[in-house]
């Protein structure tokens, strides 16, 4: 697939691998290890509102499980709103939207080697209704044929309280990390959350504790630890 490399996002792990930040990131990575230590794993990341950092960090997850030698896909599973590309300095023509919809084949879209070991499957925004091509057989069946080609596949989906993407899809997964970005929702919030995600059986790793300033990381550090419109509105065309 053609692809063009943009301006840079912020990949901290790639950046500096003896910061406090990628340090954080390799606890995290261990953690999530030793809780499912099995081959193929499928883990989910979500948030409850958008910008709580979920995206930044699901790539720093899964470029830091890749540098640790294991095959890892990043899929963009937020089709609403796609920015998983953007964080590699990606610029792309299809996503997997037009796989599910049978208009392009999977090996079309899928971007190889962006990093040592690690390939991404893109996503481009979709009109349509997003949910009801991940209910479908398509979705599962996609994810099936993808985990023997994987050592590690991360789905970056969608916050709460935009869609239910992640709940649907935490079926198909081993695994569900929750990204709370620190003080920036409400315990009720909080809770509510979780009870979505544990009435679908979700198995949850944890939560990363994001954005908490404290000795003036511009990111914050990252703990690990065992009126829905106008946020749909803002998430749309806002920043994640």
């Amino acid at each position: 697939m053609d692809k063009q490399i943009s301006s840079e996002r912020k990949m901290f792990f790639k950046g500096d691998q003896d910061s406090h930040l990628a340090e954080s990131l390799r606890v995290l990575r261990t953690n999530i290890h030793f809780m499912e230590e099995k081959e193929n794993r499928i883990v989910v990341f979500t948030s409850t509102i958008p910008r709580e950092g979920k995206s930044t960090i699901a790539a720093n997850y899964a470029m830091s499980v890749a540098i640790s030698g294991e095959k890892v896909l990043l899929v963009d599973c937020d089709i609403r709103r796609p920015r998983a590309h953007s964080s590699f300095g990606i610029e792309i023509t299809h996503g997997m939207g037009s796989v599910l919809l049978g208009d392009k084949k999977i090996e079309d879209v899928i971007l190889k080697d962006i990093e040592e070991n690690l390939d991404i499957l893109p996503s481009k925004h979709l009109s349509q209704n997003v949910t009801e091509l991940f209910l479908g057989n398509k979705m599962k069946d996609l994810l099936k044929a993808l985990r023997g080609k994987y050592d590690l596949i991360v789905l970056d989906t969608p916050p709460l309280v935009v869609a239910t993407d992640a709940v649907i899809l935490s079926e198909y997964a081993d695994g569900v990390v929750y990204v709370c970005g620190y003080d920036m929702v409400s315990k009720k919030e909080l809770l509510q959350s979780k009870d979505m995600l544990d009435r679908a059986g979700a198995n949850i790793y944890g939560i990363v504790v994001n954005k908490i300033d404290k000795r003036g990381y511009s990111y914050g550090n990252y703990g690990y630890y065992n009126n829905n419109y106008s946020y749909y509105e803002e998430y749309i065309k806002g920043d994640k």
